[in-house]
């Protein structure tokens, strides 16, 4: 039977709401296929319900949690924060009690949600390419096109990085006999390899690419909306990837670092972005409220377009910042559920406090000594103002429709970004040394230690360098954890990540239960073979 209609989601759906559910996407319209796609509208709003699929799968902390708390660096409060297990990235099986779903390490262990934003875009992809030119206007058609590649891309690269091995799925799922789940993902698909997804990852950047212009600074889609710039710091990011897999498997690696050189290098060059100075704790906080100079491509999150939740709901501010009351009265702060930095783990962050004055422009209380999170309890830890924790997305907006004795009643009002241009200018150099141009690599940590108050680098080992400007600069922002997996660096000797496991490629995630019940031909990650009980 054909399936009779198509549910997309625009992106200004997320409606304003003092409800507990954030980002909930709402259906904005339901039509048959064989009328929908008539129009340059039509092809336009089915792409922003691939947009906001997309940031709804995202503004949960879901590459906080996974690129940063697995890293070991945060903690948990007495009373919130992240699953305990994610500071020591997840051991499934040494779990207490009966509950299969372990708060929401086994939701994190599902696939489905990225399924879905690729189903809506497998089905743009495909209408859009159906579609007469001249029912669009300009290069209108390449454009919307070169975006959908561009977020399928994205999607894709997301999961080869935290699962490795998946099923690729190209098809728009149209027809019952192509049998789909709950969650639109075609359950007859196993999964691939590692380098047959890279390789899609590729071939749908080189769509894009070739579709997209730079963008304009200052224009309204600028840093929300896919260019040729955030095309191919996408390309940087995989090419990277596909040459990790190279060298991990014996191969060699050049080619594809090669290339992530020159699609790094245009963006450099041509993406009309630069730097922001760290010159002022003003200048920080308008780069996280987005568009700025650096948004190479971030998440839109903004009260006056509609496009918020409620920070004390969720997402990444409802684990890491420490929301001011609306009453004035502090000790209502939540400074006791917030993720924290303990004092053992502020070396591996800056271990060039206090001179690095990143510290104090992305953290509160980098000062603080304490090693146990605030508790009003406790006998060592009950000063709110020493909880280091991060400042770089607290800004808020007030809910005019709040309670009247709601004390953090705040929507979130600054975007998350997923390249910016100091992530991309640091992939470069990381890309320079791996093909042999260290003197190419080095003005660039140079600049970004500079930049930071640090004097130049005078160390012989450039490439640990780099990453410790990526673990200064980009932490909170979904990389780190990626980045030392790419590059067999766990600088911490706590890390859960040992060389054992490591070479087991237990960095990857498990596959969860719904997954493995629905989908026969899918495996679970070789190296949680026996370690689950879901």
């Amino acid at each position: 039977m054909k399936v009779r209609s198509i549910i997309f989601i625009a992106i200004t759906s997320v409606m304003l709401s003092a409800c507990d559910d954030f980002l909930s996407p709402e259906q904005v319209d339901l039509v048959y296929n064989e009328v929908f796609w008539a129009s340059e509208k039509d092809a336009e709003q089915a792409l922003l319900g691939g947009y906001s699929l997309y940031r709804g799968l995202m503004v949960g902390g879901q590459m906080y949690e996974r690129g940063d708390v697995t890293t070991g660096y945060f903690n948990r409060g007495w009373n919130g924060g992240s699953s305990e297990a994610f500071y020591h990235f997840p051991n499934f099986s040494n779990v207490n009690g009966t509950q299969k779903s372990w708060g929401a390490l086994q939701s994190y262990a599902d696939w489905g949600g990225y399924y879905k934003v690729i189903a809506q875009l497998n089905m743009v992809i495909r209408h859009v390419s159906e579609m007469r030119d001249d029912l669009f206007s300009g290069d209108k058609k390449n454009q919307i096109l070169g975006e959908a590649y561009f977020l399928r891309a994205l999607i894709y690269y997301h999961l080869a990085t935290i699962w490795g091995a998946v099923p690729v799925t190209l098809d728009a799922i149209e027809n019952s006999d192509q049998v789909i789940d709950g969650e639109s993902v075609p359950v007859y698909k196993g999964r691939s390899t590692e380098t047959e997804v890279m390789d899609q990852v590729l071939a749908d950047i080189g769509e894009a690419v070739g579709r997209l212009p730079f963008g304009t600074p200052g224009s309204a889609g600028w840093g929300i909306r896919a260019n040729r710039g955030s095309a191919l710091a996408l390309s940087g990011y995989a090419n990277l990837w596909m040459a990790f897999i190279k060298k991990r498997d014996g191969q060699d690696p050049s080619q594809f670092t090669q290339a992530a050189v020159k699609a790094l290098e245009e963006v450099v060059q041509k993406g009309r972005y630069s730097l922001v100075s760290y010159s002022s704790a003003e200048n920080v906080k308008n780069m996280f409220r987005g568009k700025s100079a650096e948004a190479v491509f971030e998440i839109s999150i903004s009260y006056a377009q509609g496009e918020s939740y409620r920070a004390d709901a969720g997402g990444i501010q409802a684990l890491t910042c420490k929301l001011v009351p609306l009453d004035g009265d502090v000790t209502k702060d939540r400074a006791s559920n917030i993720n924290w930095i303990p004092y053992l783990k502020k070396s591996f962050v800056y271990p060039e406090y206090p001179q690095d004055r990143r510290s104090a422009l992305f953290f509160s209380a980098w000062d603080s000594e304490y090693n146990e999170p605030f508790s009003d309890v406790s006998q060592v830890s009950t000063d709110r103002n020493k909880v280091t924790w991060m400042t770089k997305f607290a800004t808020f907006m007030v809910d005019p429709a709040r309670e009247w004795n709601e004390y953090v009643a705040y929507f979130a009002d600054c975007n998350i970004p997923v390249f910016r241009f100091t992530d991309v200018k640091l992939l470069l150099a990381e890309a320079y040394v791996k093909s042999g141009q260290d003197n190419l690599a080095r003005p660039i940590v140079d600049e970004i230690r500079q930049r930071a108050g640090l004097q130049t680098y005078t160390g012989s080992n450039l490439l640990q360098e780099i990453l410790q400007q990526r673990t200064s600069d980009l932490i909170g922002e979904g990389k780190l954890f990626f980045d030392y997996v790419r590059n067999d660096y766990f600088p911490d000797p706590a890390s859960a990540m040992t060389a054992d496991r490591y070479a087991q490629k237990g960095y990857y995630w498990p596959v969860s239960g719904n997954t493995l019940i629905n989908n026969k031909l899918v495996k679970q990650t070789p190296y949680w073979n026996g370690k689950t009980t879901w």
